[in-house]
């Protein structure tokens, strides 16, 4: 016994499947009646156990009564045929086999629809393989295994086609997926390297089969989300034609993730994110708010693991794709598995999708444009802002038309009118004086002229008293330029464009010619926050969302009852918002359900408001323009009376270039 002891632990350390087996029942609980929880009592009891029955195998293979090379088949078929029926009963059967046995299963399904075919990797990248049904189930019978090792161990940004992203784009994430362990020996593939192939990693329905001592067949699963080695344990074991303890062989994994950490890619961008900063560190994070956080953290409580966020630089946000294939941002952090979920206002778009999976949406936002407030004109311009451009011109074609008739009808009368009236610049000052409302001293004495010139004062008298009303409204108000309201007053406005690199995608694919237009001249290499400075200053319009828009127009940039920036009201098509996820990722399927029920409560809309609220009382001590802040009514300043000085000095001018041309005449005419 001295001797023996020392070299039963050695095999019992050195055996690796017996390594799995204790590494199984210490992180999970389930193997050998170790239960939900163990003390340091029940594993010495369970390592003591396995090393009574590592010595019993021992002196079994001294006396020679191990199993006899080879697989029981009988054995194995019962086994897999009781799985089959008891858990995957409504499937469609695929049975991949590198070894003669697994060609002899097809005949156990008699009501299932069976296909077999050989394991090997041109099998594998078939399209016609992986046909779909309702229920898939895929059974791999493997001797060797080395076909399945090369297929399902390449992570899925590794392209091998260059037409695909995904280099085992038909294989089945969701189906269930049954693999035999037949191999015996040192070079015998363990059930936690089937579980770490990347495939199988992605796999939640993973159920693996091993043989066991003395006939048993050992019934494996694993935990699709461990760092480093995936963690693999004990579900049951067959023995003598039953399961014996008659688990589902396939359990629910996901509804409770025992703590494990999961990463989040985000960034700050209210009101999807928002950030609580320390006062005396701005840099540190005290809390992160706002819809897309408070899902995640529903998401934590409701399946039970914890959070570690990663930060995307502001300078990527989203991510974009470079010329060289390679993805950066948010999206590459999840896409190159830095990340397991990506949370801030991702819109659901077909390109991003070719990278990452998304969450059912949860939001949805419409892409618009900010651009500048109207401004205020220019003061100068009020004596001429009453009246419209092309009143203008009819006012002044009307006073060139007075003044000639007034001089035909004097000529064409029959009697004889005073001689002022006969002059054509004397009639056409006579006019100009009616249309400025002051009355000439000299009145004309023939009925045909008094008629004529009554008229043309009546006229003058409603042209002058519009004019003066609208004169007065301009003068004690400020008087706005026109607004940017549509897609086409905005790209003739003369207005730079910027915005993530996103929409430059979203910009080429649009089929209306002037919204394609805008990919040409965005500007993507901007910084969002400090561009909304440049928008206020009247330099640039900003593509965003508009929940985003709406809430740094509403917290940053009003004064008052006024805002500095404007959204242009014509927007372009709304956009699904969800979480980005891991190509082919399990999580999907199972926090989707959680993400509906959240939607369809209601309470979406109550964290925005918080959140919202949250956000505008950081900015509720600015302080109100003095341009804006009072609104009550006030003298005329000197600003907004200055276009009437503009009118004096044009008349000096005038009056000084009349003199001047009187003064050059009378030098060149002869004296008489």
């Amino acid at each position: 016994m001295a001797t023996t002891r020392p070299f039963a632990f050695a095999v019992l350390f050195l055996s690796s499947p017996l390594l799995d087996v204790l590494a199984s029942a210490a992180t999970a609980g389930e193997a050998e009646g170790l239960g939900n929880g163990f003390s340091k009592e029940s594993v010495v009891s369970f390592v003591a156990s396995r090393v009574r029955r590592s010595q019993e195998s021992l002196r079994a293979t001294a006396t020679g009564l191990q199993d006899p090379p080879g697989i029981n088949e009988a054995r194995w078929k019962q086994a897999v045929k009781q799985a089959v029926e008891e858990n995957l009963s409504e499937c469609a059967i695929s049975i991949f086999a590198d070894h003669d046995f697994g060609f002899s299963l097809a005949t156990l399904f008699p009501s299932n629809p069976v296909k077999v075919f050989t394991l090997e990797e041109e099998v594998l990248t078939s399209r016609s393989t992986w046909s779909r049904a309702l229920c898939d189930a895929y059974i791999f019978v493997v001797g060797e295994g080395d076909a399945l090792l090369r297929h399902a161990d390449v992570s899925h940004y590794h392209d091998h086609d260059p037409h695909s992203h995904d280099p085992h784009p038909y294989w089945n994430y969701r189906a269930f997926h049954l693999v035999l362990l037949l191999g015996e020996g040192e070079g015998a593939l363990l059930p936690s390297e089937v579980a770490g192939l990347y495939n199988f990693r992605k796999t939640e329905n993973l159920l693996v089969l091993q043989r066991g001592r003395g006939g048993d067949i050992l019934a494996w699963t694993h935990l699709p989300f461990s760092r480093g080695a995936v963690r693999v344990f004990l579900v049951d074991t067959w023995r003598r034609g039953r399961f014996l303890k008659g688990r589902d062989l396939f359990p629910e994994k996901l509804d409770n993730l025992q703590g494990f950490p999961l990463r989040v890619a985000t960034f700050e961008h209210p009101p999807s994110v928002v950030y609580q900063h320390d006062e005396d560190d701005p840099r540190k994070v005290l809390d992160r708010l706002g819809v897309d956080m408070q899902i995640v953290q529903t998401l934590a409580g409701a399946r039970n693991f914890s959070l570690e966020f990663t930060e995307v630089s502001h300078d990527e946000l989203w991510g974009y794709e470079l010329p060289n294939g390679t993805w950066l941002g948010l999206v590459g952090q999840v896409f190159y598995e830095k990340a397991d979920v990506g949370a801030c206002n991702m819109f659901l778009d077909l390109h991003r999708w070719r990278q990452v999976d998304y969450s059912v949406p949860y939001n949805f936002e419409r892409g618009c444009f900010v651009a500048p407030a109207p401004k205020p004109l220019v003061n100068w311009q009020a004596p001429l802002l009453p009246f419209s451009g092309l009143t203008w011109a009819s006012i002044a074609v009307a006073l060139a038309l007075c003044g000639g008739l007034l001089y035909a009808v004097v000529a064409l009368s029959s009697q004889a009118e005073l001689p002022e009236f006969r002059s054509v610049v004397h009639d056409y000052l006579y006019m100009a004086a009616a249309f400025t409302m002051r009355a000439p001293h000299i009145r004309p004495s023939q009925p045909p002229v008094r008629v004529y010139v009554g008229f043309v004062w009546l006229f003058c008298l409603i042209l002058a008293t519009a004019y003066s009303a609208n004169l007065v409204a301009f003068l004690s108000s400020n008087q706005m330029s026109a607004p940017v309201d549509t897609l086409e007053q905005l790209s003739r406005s003369g207005l730079r464009i910027g915005g993530h690199a996103f929409w430059k995608t979203q910009f080429s694919a649009s089929i209306d010619p002037l919204v394609r237009d805008f990919s040409n001249v965005l500007e993507s290499d901007v910084e969002l926050s400090s561009l909304f400075d440049r928008v206020e200053g009247g330099e640039f319009a900003l593509i965003e969302n508009k929940q985003y828009l709406e809430l740094q127009a509403g917290a940053r940039f009003t004064y008052g009852s006024r805002t500095t920036i404007r959204i242009v009201p014509e927007c372009l098509l709304p956009y699904s918002i969800g979480l980005a996820f891991q190509k082919n990722s399990p999580l999907k399927r199972n926090f989707d359900g959680v993400i509906l029920r959240l939607f369809e409560s209601g309470v979406l809309q109550k964290w925005k408001e918080e959140v919202v609220t949250f956000y505008r009382r950081q900015y509720s001590g600015r302080k109100l323009d003095d341009e804006f802040a009072n609104t009550r009514v006030r003298p005329l300043e000197l600003t907004q009376l200055q276009g009437v000085f503009f009118v004096l000095g044009l008349g000096y001018v005038a009056a000084a270039l009349a003199l001047a041309g009187e003064a050059v005449v009378s030098l060149y005419t002869p004296s008489p």
